[in-house]
């Protein structure tokens, strides 16, 4: 008996070809592998980065004091110190139903705290890095201090040599 070779066995095969490079791209893509090309050589930078701890009350705006050690995340541990700490009113959208428009409002007795901390990085080309652990804006984060924690959110990361 002759093995046949038909169009439903060359529809397997492809689909099989495929589900094998999706599984090799979403492997290379996750964990952060580089394809080709060449790579910028890690350099050590201080990078700032600003944390916003949104909708706070006011005693917590006391807290946090410019030269504060600090550490940032909790699984991977950043090091960082405080080098400025802001504070402004907290504030949030409110829509009118009756006209359509909408405004920020003021939210009475809370307060937007934000800390502006530096640390020693490493800018791997693609990733800014503190202690070997990646930091991006966008990113929530816990910090903790001597004497205050909170958990919020990086609005702004600049680095300088």
């Amino acid at each position: 008996m002759k093995a046949k070779f038909n169009v439903m066995d060359f529809v397997i095969i492809v689909a099989v070809v495929l589900v094998i490079a999706a599984a090799a791209y979403f492997f290379v893509s996750t964990t952060g592998a580089s394809v080709g090309g060449s790579s910028a050589a890690s350099q050590s930078v201080k990078a700032t980065i600003e944390i916003e701890f949104a909708d706070k009350e006011e005693y917590l705006t006391q807290l946090p004091k410019a030269g504060d050690s600090v550490t940032i995340g909790v699984r991977d541990k950043m090091p960082a110190t405080v080098v400025d700490v802001r504070v402004e009113p907290a504030e949030k959208m409110s829509y009118d139903l009756v006209d359509g428009s909408a405004s920020w409002q003021e939210i009475p007795e809370r307060y937007d705290i934000y800390v502006v901390m530096e640390a020693d990085a490493v800018d791997a080309g693609d990733t800014i890095r503190i202690n070997d652990s990646a930091i991006r804006v966008g990113d929530a984060n816990a910090v903790r201090a001597m004497g205050w924690a909170g958990y919020g959110y990086v609005t702004r990361l600049d680095v300088s040599e």
